[in-house]
């Protein structure tokens, strides 16, 4: 059984533009006010969140809270997965997509989310792992990679400035299509071999990307296994309307759209291609991917 009644809660001050820091005041309160002990850190650059919760786990922390964003949820992960000690991750989510938070039914209201922290279960849910990255939602490869790319590393200075949470992602996917040329790929898994050009290669633990944008819709996230979107090159039209029926499943049945289970994926492309998870950069393919099944303890409702 893993010890709850300690925490460290670990805010990005950015998420949520910047009302990260009094949800996690608050939230902090209450579980002081409900007799659990801890300690609340804020982060201050890339990699804080990594380094806070590595330290928080040496120090016999076993319950680690991240607020913000699927990328500060992402540097706990990493912290996490470096560990075989039984840790449990919280969620009080407050950046632009929140899709593990969303696949695990914890709303963006805080006083819900906190009672989560305060009443939730332990649940054991699945990892994926690029190299010596871990991840809890999704990797892309591809145009998604790019617009992912686009809305975090532009942030403040790009249309996240202007729009926000599922919105600035389908505005930077829209002004991302000229921009974007297929590359030819070579693509292994359980399911045998893809070979051509790809305009989408996305495998997840988790089905939604984006803030709610269902590119892997009936991904089971403690089954062991990935799902994985494949989609051949198609006119930026049919682009424009894939993306709406990505927030129901819809682009599942298009002929240019392949689905997949597997426990593991090898990915090459040429030219080389930028890979995120979470949201995150982690390195240019040719790349190597594994489930590590029910790896990761969360506290769910």
């Amino acid at each position: 059984m893993i010890d709850l009644s300690r925490f460290a809660m670990i805010a990005n001050p950015i998420s949520g533009r910047r009302k990260s820091v009094d949800m996690a005041q608050a939230a902090y309160q209450r579980l002081v006010e409900n007799q659990k002990k801890g300690e609340l850190y804020l982060t201050q650059k890339r990699g804080d969140a990594y380094r806070l919760a590595g330290s928080a786990i040496n120090q016999g922390v076993r319950f680690l809270i991240g607020c913000g964003g699927d990328g500060t949820i992402h540097e706990i992960i990493n912290a996490i997965g470096q560990t075989e000690t039984d840790l449990a991750l919280g969620i009080l989510p407050c950046g632009k997509g929140n899709d593990l938070a969303r696949a695990l039914n914890i709303p963006t209201n805080l006083e819900l989310a906190t009672e989560i922290l305060l009443t939730g279960r332990p649940k054991k849910i699945d990892l994926g792992k690029v190299g010596s990255h871990y991840f809890s939602t999704i990797v892309t490869c591809g145009y998604d990679a790019e617009v992912g790319r686009r809305v975090t590393e532009e942030g403040i200075q790009g249309i996240a400035a202007i729009f926000s949470g599922t919105l600035a992602y389908v505005v930077t996917a829209i002004t991302t299509l000229p921009l974007f040329k297929a590359p030819m790929a070579t693509i292994q898994g359980d399911f045998g071999t893809y070979q051509g050009q790809i305009l989408i290669s996305s495998t997840g633990v988790t089905g939604s990307y984006g803030g709610g944008m269902r590119i892997l819709p009936d991904a089971v996230m403690d089954d062991g296994l990935f799902d994985v979107c494949i989609i051949q090159p198609i006119s930026h039209l049919t682009i424009l309307r894939m993306l709406v029926t990505l927030f129901w499943g819809g682009h599942t049945k298009h002929p240019a759209v392949q689905i997949h289970r597997t426990k593991s994926l090898s990915i090459t492309t040429d030219p080389p291609m930028k890979m995120y998870a979470d949201g995150e950069y982690i390195g240019d393919t040719p790349k190597q991917i594994q489930i590590l099944p029910r790896k990761l303890t969360v506290v769910a409702p």
